[in-house]
């Protein structure tokens, strides 16, 4: 089960990685920030993936982790948003998004739901 929390956490690293090559935009930042966010997404991803199925807000570690695992779909969503973008690749990028808040939504429900059971 935790392969697939990996999976849906690296889809937003895999669309950023595509949005920095295929975009034409001439603001630079905005395609190194969409790398860093997409490095920061798999080393997060990688570090916390395991222990989503138990996980609990009580190690900063752990916390740190999976919010760097979210920091690629709060970017594409953050980059898909802005006005002067291509549309089909806004509706890429938003799926893409959604699906990596999936595994965060997921243990942020299993924590206040079941946080003193495990």
């Amino acid at each position: 089960m935790s392969a697939i929390y990996l999976v849906l956490f690296l889809v937003p690293a895999v669309a950023l990685g595509w949005r920095v090559i295929v975009s034409k935009s001439r603001n630079n930042m905005l395609k190194v920030g969409g790398a860093a966010a997409a490095m920061a997404t798999i080393v997060g991803a990688f570090v916390v993936y395991d222990d989503l199925d138990s996980f609990a807000f009580d190690d900063w570690r752990a916390d740190l982790a999976l919010a760097a695992a979210v920091s690629g779909s709060v970017y594409l969503l953050i980059w898909a948003l802005r006005h002067r973008t291509n549309q089909r690749h806004r509706t890429i990028s938003l799926i893409a998004a959604i699906v990596g808040f999936v595994p965060f939504v997921a243990a942020v429900a299993t924590t206040f739901l079941f946080g003193g059971q495990q």
